[in-house]
Formats: structure tokens, sequence, C-alpha cells
């Protein structure tokens, strides 16, 4: 049976040649319709369009590849029905080539298939995070050294007022901030001047049209009539029985004053109003026998009332339009330097990229927009032309996230310019949350008021029915949100229109009031001081959840997705959803935890800060450079040498003048000079220091010779350091986040650094610009334990039971308390700076731009409420800590039973929390009756009767230990203590390359000439190291490289062809190399490298006629890989593979020979190095063949001889 669809999905499903928008609630099945009608495209009779045809955006990679596995299935369920039917088999097997894809993965497509429309090398790689971050800060050390060269006097007063005595690290913020910010505009050098626009404006005419101005008008309409409310609200108040009749006259006036103040409709008549705007003195009366609460309130809420006027005088109406213009005189020479400089360093930042042939995911968009659109006219380009015949349609899932760059391009390749509308939008902007990543939720709102909702070329389709929670958690959701989601504030005005209709089918509860939703609220103010120093806030909200979680759990009940009948809570069931993890995450599930409930967060910081990653970074500082005290003693002092507190002290009394390293030293060299008493006093210090040292210097050796990763490994594994850390409470945890380390240098070997040292400058980089992974994440999905998770990282997801926490935690307002603030529509906001006398004044025009931004903010903090509440399924309890139980008081006093339709604007512009929305909300709808509040202290007596109960199971439980059988015992203890009987084969390696052999034998014939000269622990090389970057050079192995040349010209080498006469060799060596780079096989790098000469040599030699007599009867064979098993090595068998160079079969036996170019100095040097890998080949060749191998080479390039070994 097919799913039954509403009316309005149906429409989604069905409707073509238009241009639709989707505003689909949350949880409204928007993906499921989004895949049926591509289905149904592709199933069409009349006009079918192949799979391949459709272009298909969603905002993550997870979505993307969730929607097509979704797309594939439906069409193979089609199939099923219909097995015979050509087009479908061809549509099913086209699925995985559909352009199901995110806007970046589509952008990169572009650029690989038109990188030349633009001059781009065809190899352009996407750079690291870490790498771009590091480029980024070089790059921008090398245009401020430029621009202090030049003494740029626009850069020089930039400085000069916004960067401090010591640093110029603001200005680098600030110019990093605007180009962020720049990049989200399809022409980011164009947004950079038009965002200076307002300081250009001169006369007052002008000003009055400003944009900045209208918003400050309307803003002061909008918080006068909240104001003219709450008058209103107070002078009732004067007027009920027992009220404060000796106000009356006085509030009276304060509603008049408000109206009028609400009849101003220019700056000009809020600034002359509030001028002259005075408020009456309250009247007195000495027999008043009213309500005291009544008298206190009135007086409180005029108080209120009075400041709020006064603020709004001084923030919005202070000035005249004289004053303002002068303001934006003084600061247009800095935002002018400021755009100029930022211009700098996107022109800078881009050729360094292209230097270094990278793209970062800013530059695939403006790359792709480029190839796409005309920056001059901003018409399609032909190759855009090219998309538009290519895609029938083209479909934009999560729509209320695109920024304009994404925009333009997607529009570019639609078919709205030749009149064919072909876009279809999907998404909500109550759920737009991603305005931190720029995201312009105003693009989705101006189709959503200009698109018709009846028959049109461009449609709006409302998806209302939620299929996701019960009716119980929507009610409550609407309640709120119908009082406190407004157009002002949100984006959106929560009407019927944008409210959530139920469509899903859950069981009734046994209890009517079950599924209700809670407000469960504490406070640490009832605590005495000593108890709150020791419980914070935090910590108290999480006991209080731990304490519902415990009554749930086990007791209540949900819906099983699978059997759809009731079953109790699990833990597995619950989430926990945070504004910010930080602070709060790792907190609360220690607190579940030592509350015996299971509780998981992925934190996304703190991974550089964990003991185990600080230890083995310390050690790769020092092996890097021993040279610095304070990672050395950290490492002396954890397990790697396991000093004590004691024995470092020990140290450094040696010398007290002398550097720490240098003490070290001391100790180590002075073993002979020590008397007997002295070194049986220092015997465990020297065993450990010893033991150190050795494992150091076998490791120090191999720093230039392996890739970082395994250089890592070693350290792991040599120093013993991994088993020590997996032993450590949380060892997976540990362990989980070394093996991380691992993967990131591997991720580091990628980018265009290399080594040890640029590795430590890597890691230093990115902890400095806060680049920080999160710990290693360790608990699976299906875990049964208590999920903690941030609002932001649940979108999409659903939980039966989903507690909403930190309610009562602070908005954060930062971004509009910087020294510069961004306004896509305003631009630049500056403070002025008066340089001679070092004094700041905040201007107009910046708090203009603050005021709109905290409002915006606030509006984006409205959605991410909205997210967090429709993520609960069947329960939704939302948790907080207040200020004290009065607050509940008033806030009762004045909500309940207002009959009030909506919060005005100016109480949730002043709100500070989500509590200051909620409250009221709650109370106001009639929904008071949900919230609870626990007291700290009833709450602190539960955990401690749970923790009684438990201590006496956990008493039974051992006791129940006890009462095994010895049988039994005996049985376990066998099993625990069983030791695997070849210890010694734990240590084997299973496989071995020729390469690691020879490795392994060049360390013991080093070893061996080394053992009368052992550097000395932490010795220095004299010579100082310049490290190739800071030279602006690239680091490369050239000898590596000419040895893959010359081994890859031996390879493909036509011995045929090779002439008799000696006198020839040289031109023909030439003319076979022009033919190999013709023809792809040898790259005009290698070209360069390979030594003509070399070679010569080489074809004069004994061994050349006989390969090429051995070519003519095709038995010369070259690059021949092999493996072999081999119980000599180990007494185990290994497996040994590598690839032979050349050989050849002659009547007799086989000729065996290896090509080296290997620097050194003597044939029997060479000979020792790599006797032990011909050996091993001549083994596997005789086990292939079945013919002896007569002779052993090996030719030196370097010393121009052939070596019989």
């Amino acid at each position: 049976m097919g799913m039954t669809w509403t009316k309005e999905q149906q429409q989604v499903i069905d409707l073509r040649n238009r241009n639709i928008l989707v505003s689909a609630a949350a949880g409204s099945g928007k993906t499921a319709v989004l895949v049926e009608r591509i289905k149904e495209l592709v199933l069409d009779k009349k006009h079918p369009v192949d799979i391949d045809h459709l272009l298909v955006v969603t905002f993550t990679n997870a979505a993307a590849a969730q929607m097509k596995e979704r797309v594939a299935k439906a069409l193979e369920k089609a199939l099923q029905e219909n097995p015979s039917d050509v087009r479908l088999q061809q549509q099913a097997a086209l699925v995985q080539n559909a352009q199901i894809t995110t806007i970046d993965s589509f952008c990169l497509y572009v650029l690989r298939n038109h990188f030349h429309e633009i001059g781009l090398e065809p190899n352009f790689r996407i750079g690291d995070e870490g790498e771009l971050k590091l480029l980024r800060e070089d790059v921008m050390t090398g245009l401020f050294e430029q621009c202090y060269e030049e003494k740029h006097p626009g850069f020089l007063h930039l400085i000069s007022c916004y960067g401090t005595s010591r640093s110029d690290a603001p200005v680098r913020d600030m110019i990093f901030k605007l180009y962020s910010y720049a990049q989200s505009y399809p022409w980011p050098k164009q947004w950079l001047r038009e965002a200076l626009s307002c300081y250009e404006i001169k006369t007052e005419q002008e000003l009055e049209q400003a944009p900045f101005i209208e918003m400050t008008v309307e803003y002061g309409k909008q918080m006068v009539k909240g104001y003219l409310e709450q008058a209103e609200h107070y002078h009732e108040l004067c007027q009920d029985v027992d009220g404060p009749y000796m106000y009356e006259e006085a509030c009276e006036q304060d509603v008049e004053l408000m109206e009028e103040l609400l009849s101003c409709s220019t700056y000009q008549d809020f600034y002359e109003e509030l001028e002259k705007c005075k408020f009456a003195t309250l009247g007195r009366a000495k027999d008043y026998i009213g309500s005291p609460e009544k008298q206190e309130q009135v007086k409180t809420e005029r108080k209120k009332l009075k400041d709020g006027i006064g603020k709004l005088k001084s923030d919005c109406f202070a000035l005249t339009f004289q004053e303002i213009l002068e303001q934006l005189t003084l600061v247009q020479p800095s935002a002018e330097a400021l755009a100029e400089v930022t211009e700098r360093f996107i022109d800078a930042f881009t050729e360094r990229k292209q230097d270094k042939n990278l793209v970062d995911f800013s530059d695939l968009e403006h790359f792709a927009l480029e190839i796409l659109v005309e920056e001059e006219t901003g018409k399609p380009t032909e190759t855009a032309k090219e998309f538009q015949n290519a895609y029938e349609e083209i479909m934009i899932d999560e729509y209320q996230d695109s920024n304009y760059v994404q925009e333009t391009i997607l529009r570019a390749i639609s078919r709205e310019v030749v009149g064919q509308n072909n876009l279809f939008m999907v998404g909500d902007v109550k759920q737009s949350i991603y305005r931190f990543r720029l995201a312009r939720p105003e693009l989705f709102m101006e189709k959503f008021d200009t698109y018709e909702t009846t028959d049109a070329p461009c449609q709006r389709i409302d998806l209302h029915k939620n299929f996701r929670s019960r009716d119980t958690v929507l009610a409550f959701t609407n309640d709120i949100f119908y009082q406190i989601m407004k157009r002002n504030l949100g984006g959106v005005d929560y009407t019927d229109e944008a409210a959530l209709y139920c469509g899903a089918d859950y069981p009734a509860g046994e209890k009517e009031d079950a599924f209700d939703s809670e407000i469960l609220l504490t406070t640490t103010q009832e605590l005495e001081e000593g108890t709150k120093q020791q419980i914070s806030k935090q910590e108290l909200e999480a006991k209080l959840i731990a304490d519902r979680i415990r009554k749930m759990v086990g007791k209540e009940e949900v819906v099983d997705e699978e059997t759809g009948e009731f079953r109790k809570v699990r833990y597995g069931d619950i989430v926990i959803l945070l504004r910010s993890l930080s602070e709060w995450a790792d907190l609360f599930a220690e607190v579940l935890n030592a509350n015996g409930i299971p509780a998981h967060t992925v934190s996304r910081t703190g991974y550089f800060s964990t003991l185990e990653i600080r230890t083995v970074l310390n050690y790769l500082r020092i092996l890097d450079n021993p040279r610095q005290d304070i990672p050395l003693a950290a490492v002396l002092k954890s397990p790697m040498a396991g000093l004590s507190d004691e024995q470092l002290a020990r140290l450094r009394l040696l010398a007290e003048d002398k550097p720490y390293h240098q003490c070290v030293k001391m100790f180590l060299e002075a073993e002979e000079e020590l008397t007997e008493k002295e070194s049986t006093a220092d015997e465990d210090m020297r065993a450990k220091l010893k033991r150190f040292s050795e494992t150091y210097k076998k490791l120090r050796r191999q720093t230039m010779d392996i890739p970082m990763h395994e250089l890592l490994q070693k350290v792991l594994k040599e120093t013993g350091y991994a088993r020590y850390a997996s032993a450590l409470p949380a060892g997976r945890q540990r362990l989980a986040n070394l093996h991380m380390l691992s993967e990131k240098a591997i991720a580091y070997e990628k980018t265009s650094y290399r080594g040890l040292y640029h590795f430590i400058r890597y890691i230093d980089e990115l902890q400095k610009y806060d680049v920080d992974f999160g710990e290693a994440e360790l608990v699976g999905e299906n875990e049964d334990a208590v999920n903690i998770m941030s609002i932001h990282k649940s979108k999409g997801l659903e939980f039966p039971v989903c507690f909403v926490s930190g309610m009562g935690k602070s908005f954060n307002k930062q971004d509009s308390r910087s020294k510069m603030i961004l306004h896509p529509n305003l631009g630049v906001g500056l403070d002025i700076i008066e340089e001679d006398r070092r004094i700041k004044v905040p201007a107009f025009f910046k708090k203009v731009i603050a005021r709109q931004t905290e409002l915006e903010s606030l509006g984006e903090e409205l959605r991410v409420l909205y997210v967090a509440f429709t993520r609960a399924k069947e329960k939704l309890i939302i948790t907080g800590c207040i200020k004290d139980e009065e607050m509940l008081q008033q806030i009762r006093e004045i909500y309940c039973g207002s009959n009030r339709k909506a919060l005005n604007f100016k109480e949730r512009a002043e709100a500070k929390t989500f509590l200051e929305w909620i409250l009221p909300a709650a109370a106001a709808s009639g929904s008071w009756n949900k919230v609870s509040y626990v007291t700290p202290w009833s709450m602190l007596e539960d955990e401690a009767a749970h923790q009684i109960t438990e201590h006496v199971s956990l008493r039974q439980r051992v006791q129940q230990a006890e009462e095994v059988s010895d049988t039994l015992y005996e049985k376990i203890k066998e099993q625990l203590s069983y030791q695997y009987p070849h210890p010694d084969a734990i240590h084997l390696v299973t496989k071995y390359s020729v390469s690691e052999l020879k490795h392994r034998a060049m360390r013991e014939l080093a070893a061996k000439e080394e053992e009368d000269v052992t550097p000395k622990f932490l010795e220095e090389v004299s010579t100082p190291y310049v490290p190739a970057f800071m030279e602006g050079k690239a680091e490369v192995n050239q000898g590596a490289l000419r040895g893959t040349a010359m081994h890859r010209l031996m390879e493909c080498y036509d011995f045929t062809k090779m002439p008799d006469c000696s006198d020839e060799f040289a031109e023909n060596i030439k003319k076979q190399l022009t033919g190999l780079v013709q023809m792809g096989k040898v790259s005009e790098d290698m070209q360069k490298l390979i030594r003509i000469p070399s070679v010569e040599l080489f074809l004069k030699s004994q061994l050349a006629p006989r390969m090429k007599a051995a070519a003519m009867r095709d038995d010369l064979f070259r690059e021949k890989p092999f493996v072999m098993g081999n119980h000599e090595m180990e007494e185990e068998m290994v497996l040994i593979q590598g690839i032979i160079d050349v050989f050849w079969v002659e009547e007799d036996g086989i000729v065996l020979l290896d090509y080296k170019t290997d620097r050194v100095d003597s044939a029997t040097r060479l000979r020792d190095m790599y006797k032990e890998q011909l050996d091993l080949y001549a083994e596997a060749l005789e086990r292939i063949f079945l013919l002896p191998v007569k002779e052993k080479y090996l030719y030196s390039f370097r010393l121009n001889q052939a070596i019989e070994v």
C-alpha cells in the first residue's frame, strides 16, 4: 500500500513548469516529499526526466548521501513492481551518477570540468583547514611588513587607532573578519566598497533617507509601543479597587506621553519629543489602605519605563543630524584604510594560494561563479547556458540557509533568464540557525512574501502538518511561539499559517497528562553561601535533570518505533539539548554518570588540553629541539621517563645558573665522577634517564627519514606511552585521542608543509587560532546512554524524550560589542578614535549597527529555540536556573490571565535569556501549570536517598558474589589468567617490504660504525638550520626524485633499439627519452633530472649487451613484483614483498640486476647495504622459475660501475 499524502504534499509532488517555494514546517516530511517528486519526475509518462538531468542541492554531505540512497530505494521498489521496464532499469543504474550533492561539491564539479576558462591549474587541491589558517597568517604577516616598510599613511593610522601599544593583532583580526564576511557575497571587493557608502553621506537630506536612520526610527516606534502597553498596565492597576489611586493622574500623563511619542514619524520628531519629555511626580495619600503589593508594582514598573525612555533617548536620539555627519566624517578615513588593506590581503592571499595550487571552500564558490556569471553585466556565461540546457529542474533543500553567492550561482544555471521557471526550493525560515556561517534567511523571506499561494509561475506551498511529534508537544510549542516569534524579531510571523498541526497518530497514554510538556526550574539562591560556592548553576541544573531521568527511566512509557506499542523509557531515548556545549556538556555528563545514569557527549573542544595529547606533543617538541626546558621537564615527569618531583628538583640543583637541559646532560655525563654513595643514591634516577636517553636518541635519528605519522606511532610504541594511556581511567577515550593525533598527522602530510618542525608549528598555530578537533567520539548511536548535544547538531534529528536545558544562560552578545561590527545592509561600524588624545567615542552609526546586529542575533536565538522544541517526539522538558522564586511571582502577576495574544516587541527585545521569553509566554498562553519550581534542598535530599538505596543494592550484589561456587571461581580465574603460549610472536611483523629490510640493514651497519662514537644525549648540531619555508622554498628531496627518474627511464628504455656503436649511445638515449615524454611515460620534470652521461656509461658496461640479447629473445623482465613466505627471519612465517628492477634468463640460469642511485663512496658499502635484499630477490626468482640465479649485480649510477654481489 502506497503512502497517503496530504493535499499540500501532493501539490508539491505534482506541480510542474514553475518556480516553487515549499515552506515546510518541522517534521512535515519534506525529505520524503522531495524524494517522491524526484521519483515522479523520472517516471512521468508524458514528460519523463532522466535522473542525471536533475540537480539536487542539499546542505551537508550526509544529507546528500541519505537522499541519494532514498531515491535509489524508491526507484528499486518501482523496478521490483515492473522488472521489465527498460527505462526504469536505466534510471536505477544512473542514480549513482545523479547530481544529488552539496553546493560545494557542485562547484567543485564545475571547476573540474571548466578550470581552463579561468586559468586554474587542473591539479588544484582543496586546502586543509589548519594549513589554510597558517597560510593566511603568513600572508597577513607579509602584508603588514610591506605596509610598515611603505609607511602607508592609512595603514599607520589604522594601527595607531585600533591596535594596542604592543601589538597590531586587533587590526589583523579586523581584517580577517572583514575578509571572511565579504566572501559570503558574490563579488567581495564590490561589497567592500558598498559597505562604506554610509560614510559618504554629506547632507542632512541624504542622512534622513539613510537606511540606518530609518531603522532607528522604526526601532523607536516599536519600543514606544511596548512602553505604552506598560504604562497602560500600571495605569489600570491604579484604577483597581485596591490600587494606588493617588498615582492615577501621573500614570495617565505617562500614557499620554507615550501616545505623543508614538505619533513621531521621523528622527527629528523623536529628537524633539524626547528633549521635552518630562514625567510627572507621583501623588501621595496619607490614608492609603489599598494593596501595598500593587503600590510597589506600579512604582517598579514606572521606574523601568522612565529608565527605558532615558536609554532610548541616549542610545538612539541624543545627537542632531549635524553631529551624526561630523562623526561619519571622522570615522571615514579609518573605514577606507581598513577596506583598502583588506583588498590588498584578498589579492595577496589569492596569489599565495595560486602559487601553492590551493583552493578553499570559499574559492570553490567564487571560481564557479566566475565561470558561470559575467561580473560586469551579471548575466550567465555560455558555460552557464550549457548547464541550463543540462538540468530540467534545480532543487534546493534547506533553502533558508543559502547565501548570496549560492543564490547567484544556482539562478545563473536555472532557466529563469529564458522565461522557463524550473527552480524548486524547500526549507523553513523558522529553522534558519546558521547566521554565524553567514546564511541569509532574507532570501527565503523575499520569495515567501512575493510568491503566490494559488496557481502561478512562482508559487508557494506551505506544509503545516507535523508527522513527528505528539499533539501535546505541538500544542505547547505553538502556545509559546504564538507569543514570542514575530516578523520584527525572528524573521517570520508565527500565526495560524505558520503553526504546527498534528499529523502523527500516537496512542493515548494511561494518564491524561503523561505526555504534557514540563518546565523545571531551580535556583542556587536558597543554598547557604558555602554550598553556593561548591555547586554551580550548571551542576545544580544537571542534578535537577538527573532526578527527573531517574523518575522516568523504567517507569514512564514511550511508543516503540518498530512495534508501535508502548514500552518503558530507556536512557537511549533521551537527549539533552544545550545552546552551547562549552562549560556545560562535560559537567552534565559527569553529574549524570555520578548519579548512575550513562551519558555521552562529544565535546568540540579540549582535545589539545588532554593529558595524553599534551605529553606526546611535548615529546615531539624535544625531538625537534631538545633545548626546550619546559617540554623537557614535562616529559621527564611523565611516564615516558617517570622521574619524581624530588628527582626533577635534584637535576635542577646540579647547576642553578644553567638551562635545565644542560643539567640533564651533566648528570648523564658525570657517572664516573660520582662516589659510590652518591651513585647508589642516584641509581633509580640514573636507570630511568639512561633508558629514556636510549629511546630518545634512537627516535631522534629517525626524525628526518620517516613520515610524521610513522614517527608518531614509533614514539607511542617505543616509549610505551600508548599502553600506559590505555590503562588510565577513561583509557579507551585517551587511546582514541592518540589515534586521532595520528590521523591528523596523516592529514598534515597531505598539506604543503613537511617534517617534524612544521608539524609542531602547525599544531601550535591550530591551538592559537582555536582550531580544536574535539575529543574523539567513542559512544555508538545504538548505545543505551543519554545523549548530550548542541541544538545545532540536533537539527534534522528526533528523540522520544527531549530535555531543552541551560535556558537560564545569558545570550551571547559578543558580536554586537566588538571593535568592528559588520552588517549585510549597513556595512562597517567602527568607533571614533581621537588619535591625538587617545580617546574612544562610541559612534552613532556603530551603535545602530550594534543594535541591529543584536536584534538579528535575538531572532536567531528564537529560531534556535524553535529547532530545539521541535526535536521532541513524545515528551518535551525545559529546564533552567532562575534568579529566585520571586521572579516567578512577578511573571505570574503580570502575565497570568492577561489574555495577551503576544508579548510586545520591547519585552522580547529586552530578554537576556530564553526563560525571559518562555516563562512570560507560558503564563500569557495559559500554560503556567506546566511550570514546576524544585528547591535545591529537596533535590539534594532525593539524590542522597538514591545513593543510600544504591549502596544497599551494591552490598547485596557483593554478598551474592561471595556465594559463588569454588568450581565457577576456579574456571573464571583460569580464563582471566590465561597467557598466550608464544609471547615472542606478539612482536612479529607479518609482512616486510624489501625496503624495510634495507633500512634495517642500514641501521645495523650504522650502529656498528658508531659503537665508538655515540653522540652525547641532547647534543645539538652546531650548524644553524634555516627552515626552507623561511627562505620561500619548498622542501623537496632531489635525490629521491632523481632516483625515481633514473629507474623510470631504465624501466622504459627499449634495449632492442640499443645501437651497436657506443658513439651513438648518447643520441639514442636522448631520442628515446623524448619519445617517452611525448607518450606521457616520463614527465618533463623527470626528464630534467635524468643524467644522460650516467646512462651512457651503463650502456657501455658488460651488462647492457647481455640485456639487449635477452630483450631480443623476450627474456628480459623489468619491474616485477613478488610476495613470498619466509621462515628464516623469524620463528614464524612472515611475508616478504618487493619489486625487482630487472632480470633476464640465459641458458644456464638467471641474471639479477638492481639499479641504485644512493650517495655512497665505495662499492663495498653498497654491497653490504643491499646484500640481504638481493638474496631475497634471488630466492623469490628461484621459487618462481625453478632456475638458479647464477649472478647478482648492483649497478651504481653514483659510482658508474657494476658491483657483483
